[in-house]
């Protein structure tokens, strides 16, 4: 990287720090990123791997020390050493996906669910940071202003 060559300093910056200190990416072999999709919700955070042509027999889900592993493996369908590729646009082989869990997670209560090439695992929000409404007293008496 050159710095003559910045488009916008906080960005170049931002993804320079990122790629020096995130952990390796997770990788299939080829050296394709496992798709993946991890937002939150109202009751807990969600993520969802498109992982088309995978036996959900041959996918393993588990948690350990606050991350959420899976591991899993695609085979390719023809002799791999009799084919040359043209080009390759699928991936293939083993692979594992790390997802760092923060707090505040109920990990022994993840659910799965495989439905058409696509993982979902949802895990639900613990108690303590659900969000709750406080009433409000009036004058003398308890009139609730957020109900």
């Amino acid at each position: 990287m050159r710095l003559g060559t910045f488009t916008s300093p906080r960005s170049e910056w931002d993804s320079l720090f990122d790629r020096f200190f995130e952990a390796p990416s997770p990788m299939w072999h080829g050296g394709y990123n496992v798709p993946t999709d991890v937002f939150h919700t109202e009751d807990g955070l969600v993520i969802r791997m498109d992982l088309p042509g995978v036996n959900p027999d041959d996918v393993e889900v588990s948690v350990q020390e606050n991350t959420l592993l899976i591991n899993g493996s695609r085979p390719f369908a023809w002799d791999a050493d009799k084919v040359r590729f043209v080009r390759r646009g699928s991936f293939y082989g083993d692979f594992t996906q790390r997802v760092g869990l923060g707090k505040g997670l109920q990990v022994d209560r993840i659910a799965a669910n495989y439905d058409n090439g696509v993982l979902e695992l949802r895990i639900p929000y613990a108690e303590e940071v659900q969000p709750r409404k406080i009433d409000i007293e009036i004058g003398s008496g308890k009139k609730a202003l957020n109900g």
